[in-house]
């Protein structure tokens, strides 16, 4: 069994979180996508055997990466139209290159209430099937991608519908109840969810911090 290589993207937090803007400012909405991100991050690292590369061009979420023991990458000089799956295909060549038979996981970096046994348990079913993901709460985006042929193009295909174009290209949708692993953060709703859910420390503190407006979120 080939040790995971766990690859979470992360654009610059002065972009993130836009449909939190009626309530957070640009610089409460980028404290806390960090805060995700480090909860995410964190989990991830308790997986075992586990290498973690963020791809980012964001020197704050770099900082933070290499504080808590994951490798940076910086995203690719020319990612086109698709920057995410840009960014994380060039990552995955890279890695192919030192480590030609590592499981590629590909991870959402705004899941603040997800538990490292959900990644566990979701990393262990995958590799039952070769290729799969786990469908986020709304049905129709991609909480993970799991790749662990070594001989296959990794193919990511985030953005929009993304769980029906990762479907298509032979990924089998994986079947768990892991809520936290699900839950990825955009909306204010989803953020009360994840509240409710239980988030991480880092996103605790941010939100001790900028509040956490119950209602006028939605």
């Amino acid at each position: 069994m080939t040790a995971p290589h766990v690859l979470i993207p992360v654009k610059a937090l002065g972009l993130a979180k836009t449909r939190l803007a009626r309530v957070y400012t640009p610089g409460e909405r980028a404290d806390l996508a960090l805060a995700m991100f480090e909860d995410t991050l964190d989990a991830a690292l308790q997986l075992e055997d586990v290498t973690v590369t963020v791809v980012t061009g964001d020197p704050d979420v770099a900082r933070a990466a290499r504080a808590r023991g994951a490798h940076v990458l910086a995203d690719p000089p020319d990612s086109g139209t698709e920057p995410l799956n840009a960014a994380l295909s060039y990552a995955a060549g890279q890695i192919r290159t030192s480590t030609p038979e590592a499981t590629l996981v590909a991870l959402q970096a705004d899941l603040p209430a997800v538990h490292p046994s959900e990644l566990a348990e979701a990393l262990a079913h995958a590799r039952r099937v070769g290729r799969a993901v786990v469908v986020d709460h709304t049905g129709a985006g991609t909480s993970v991608l799991v790749h662990c042929f070594p001989d296959r193009p990794f193919e990511p295909r985030f953005g929009s519908d993304s769980a029906a174009r990762h479907i298509a290209s032979g990924a089998r949708a994986l079947e768990g109840d892991w809520p936290g692993l699900r839950l990825d953060v955009d909306t204010g709703a989803d953020l009360e969810a994840a509240v409710a859910l239980g988030v991480g420390p880092a996103t605790t503190a941010t939100l001790d911090r900028i509040g956490l407006p119950l209602g006028s979120l939605r």
